[in-house]
């Protein structure tokens, strides 16, 4: 679904709401509707879209796990990127001066609604998008220490070979830890998981400068406007971290949804160059891990299908086993993408 589509307010959320409209900008009141929610199959499903007499913007009810602390960093990286002409939304002050609300166990923060539809990959959007997150990792590296995000997540650890390692010795527990379907489908691809493992974890990576770099840029966390990128979202996933493995996943989730729109004319590799080109053109340092994109972005990988993992053998959390397919495949896509 490359539109963002927007349902009915539910009668629970409804009445959560008139706690925080009143406190919006003089401005902004009264609304000229009912808000609206995300009704995007649960991503961005705390976001509200609001129709005022000054245009459209968005209402973000932050996670409960969310700390403080984090949130008012996020905010502050979003401001200051706004400033460098990145297209990243400037949160807007609530009626109290504060870009923060704070109301019992909420947080809600109000950015300007910004018209678009989600990466897709069609005609020059790679390009565009390629670009675009240059420009961003470019922008981030200059980051004040006054806004500097805490760290991010670490790759290839012990914690997660052992765990690989726990799992590969226990075949017997499979079906009782992921359930007879998902252990079948994790079974074709063990092999596989285990040889990239055992590679990566031998071998000396360039992964960049260690810097602020948003590592979940995947064509949901993009709008796009016109072969343009107008927004980036989802600051919450900014972090200090080695930059190569964010722009080399970046890259993966935005070469791959660009494939799925060539079908069977798509070469894979000139798909990845082009990409590379034009990171290149605004984050030079792209030159220096380039020849490395394969491996970090499967890195970035690896981590993703150990949390996953590690809930169902852990805790026998399965919510997340629905992305465990794709996640497996992207193991393949990265080595025909970067080699």
């Amino acid at each position: 679904m490359t539109r963002p589509s927007w349902a009915k307010l539910d009668s629970a959320i409804a009445q959560t709401l008139e706690t925080v409209l009143p406190l919006l900008p003089i401005a902004l009141s009264p609304l000229c509707s009912e808000p609206e929610q995300s009704d995007a199959l649960g991503i961005n499903s705390s976001n509200f879209r609001l129709n005022t007499p000054q245009g459209g913007f968005l209402l973000k009810r932050w996670s409960h796990q969310a700390n403080i602390s984090d949130i008012k960093i996020t905010l502050s990286i979003m401001t200051w990127l706004a400033t460098r002409r990145v297209p990243a939304p400037a949160p807007v002050p609530f009626r109290n001066g504060e870009v923060l609300l704070r109301l019992e166990s909420s947080s809600w923060s109000l950015f300007p609604f910004i018209e678009g539809n989600y990466f897709s990959g069609e005609g020059d959007e790679l390009i565009a998008t390629g670009e675009a997150t240059g420009h961003l990792m470019q922008s981030l590296s200059q980051l004040p220490a006054m806004h500097m995000p805490s760290n991010g997540p670490a790759h290839m650890t012990a914690a997660d070979g052992a765990l690989l390692l726990q799992i590969h010795a226990n075949p017997q527990s499979w079906d009782q830890w992921f359930g007879m379907e998902d252990a079948s489908s994790l079974a074709k691809c063990w092999p596989m998981v285990l040889a990239e493992w055992e590679k990566l974890s031998q071998s000396p990576l360039k992964d960049g400068l260690t810097q602020a770099a948003h590592f979940d840029l995947h064509p949901h966390n993009l709008i796009v406007n016109h072969q343009a990128v107008v927004a980036v979202l989802d600051f919450e996933a900014c972090k200090l971290m080695p930059v190569g493995y964010a722009l080399a996943f970046a890259a993966l989730k935005q070469c791959r949804q660009a494939m799925t729109r060539q079908a069977s004319t798509g070469d894979p590799r000139a798909t990845g160059n082009m990409y590379l080109r034009a990171a290149v053109n605004h984050y030079t340092h792209t030159r220096d891990i380039a020849t490395q994109f394969g491996d970090l972005a499967i890195c970035e990988v690896l981590r993703r299908i150990c949390i996953i993992l590690r809930l169902n053998v852990e805790s026998g959390e399965r919510k997340w086993n629905k992305v465990l397919p794709i996640q497996l495949t992207h193991l393949r896509e990265a080595r025909a993408l970067f080699g």
